[in-house]
């Protein structure tokens, strides 16, 4: 909880002053000197017990389920996996208010003066220790709300830095409308992502199926293999896109431009005229 300054000494004061003209002016701020520690951050010796009963073959095992603290568990991997993992999913406490965010062994309401300041001391800890884990080429994926999603976002810059950041996935959660909504009828929540190393992580795409193969023919034999037609119109307006369709200079794109009733192009006529020569932007498998 707050200090009493009353009882500081000037020495004290002076300490706790250059600690704070210390922290940085931009960024992201929680009350941390407010709030009660987190009595699961502890520097005690943790062990994993092993569990016969529940286990498949001898050890050491390629797997692992971990029954316990996330904060322990997190940091028994660090002994074992540090820098080893390539890719880390959780789905914490999104903090709604809901009775769904534990705290020092109590549940966290919405009339919590420092509940938001409580789940980003919660999050940090556990971030900088799953950060430990990862991979050069790592990658994590957050599940979130929009109860702290905001939150988040900028609470992982602090702690994976901003030029790591992948991408914040929407996904639809519901298909139906809620028509006792006050305001908008809330269908969606994210998956926040970010990289150990930006530059160096790459994704590995699911291969496509029989069905989405059959997209891409080849009838004019391109030695580059089959492909599909692309769209050649432009998403905003483009002075040098704009002329009249099917150009002279275009004849032969027929069979793999998708829209020529559109007058308004992504390309200038000097870069169809080369695009055509390439075929571009067919798509190839």
């Amino acid at each position: 909880m707050a200090d009493n300054y009353d009882d500081y000494s000037k020495e004290q004061l002076l300490r706790l002053l250059r600690e704070r003209d210390r922290r940085p002016n931009f960024g992201l701020v929680w009350e941390r000197d407010e709030i009660d520690h987190d009595l699961s951050v502890n520097n005690d010796f943790v062990a994993l017990d092993w569990d016969a009963d529940l286990s498949c073959g001898d050890g050491p095992q390629d797997n692992l389920i971990i029954e316990g603290d996330n904060f322990d568990a997190l940091r028994t991997l660090r002994m074992t996996h540090a820098g080893r993992v390539k890719c880390i999913y959780i789905d914490p406490p999104y903090n709604t208010g809901n009775r769904d965010f534990i705290y020092n062994d109590s549940f966290i309401d919405k009339d919590d003066n420092y509940r938001h300041s409580k789940w980003l001391e919660f999050m940090f800890r556990r971030l900088e220790l799953a950060k430990e884990l990862l991979s050069e080429d790592g990658v994590i994926f957050v599940s979130i709300d929009d109860n702290e999603v905001f939150h988040l976002g900028l609470l992982m810059e602090q702690v994976f830095g901003a030029a790591n950041f992948i991408a914040n996935v929407i996904w639809q959660k519901v298909y139906s409308p809620k028509g006792t909504a006050q305001h908008f009828s809330d269908d969606h929540e994210y998956i926040v992502c970010f990289a150990l190393n930006k530059t160096v992580w790459r994704p590995n795409p699911m291969p496509r199926s029989v069905d989405q193969d059959k997209a891409y023919k080849n009838p004019d034999k391109d030695p580059r293999g089959p492909w599909k037609a692309g769209d050649m119109s432009a998403r905003n307006f483009y002075s040098k896109g704009t002329y009249p369709p099917r150009p002279k200079s275009a004849s032969s794109c027929s069979c793999w431009i998708t829209n020529w009733c559109s007058t308004d192009w992504a390309s200038s006529t000097q870069k169809m005229r080369r695009g055509c020569k390439r075929r571009f932007p067919a798509c190839y498998r």
